[in-house]
């Protein structure tokens, strides 16, 4: 599992930013129409993947791409707190003094 931070990856150290939580793309997009889905069915997945609504929200990914998806599910759902981190765990792992954690 990519997210947990374990085994090999593409960046320079194994890990995952502390206090992320994982909220897959596809759960976001209905599979028939490859279309998002509706408001509050978003909502009640990014709520059910562990974003809070009392808290602004960071988006990150691998490189800073896929988080995209994420962000317009957020805009879609009436969020308007939510940012890109652009440089993404490619950024954030690469330098030795921000915090990384597996599992």
């Amino acid at each position: 599992m990519p997210f947990r931070g374990e085994g090999r990856g593409a960046n320079s150290r194994p890990g995952r930013i502390p206090g992320s939580v994982n909220v897959p793309w596809n759960g976001l997009v209905d599979a028939a129409t490859s279309r998002f889905c509706p408001p509050a069915k978003l909502a009640a997945a990014l709520d059910g993947g562990g974003v809070r609504a009392d808290q602004p929200v960071i988006a990150y990914c691998g490189g800073g791409i896929s988080a995209t998806v994420d962000l317009f599910a957020l805009w879609l759902a009436g969020r308007d707190d939510a940012r890109l981190c652009d440089g993404s765990l490619t950024e954030w792992s690469a330098d030795p003094d921000l915090p990384l954690v597996t599992g």
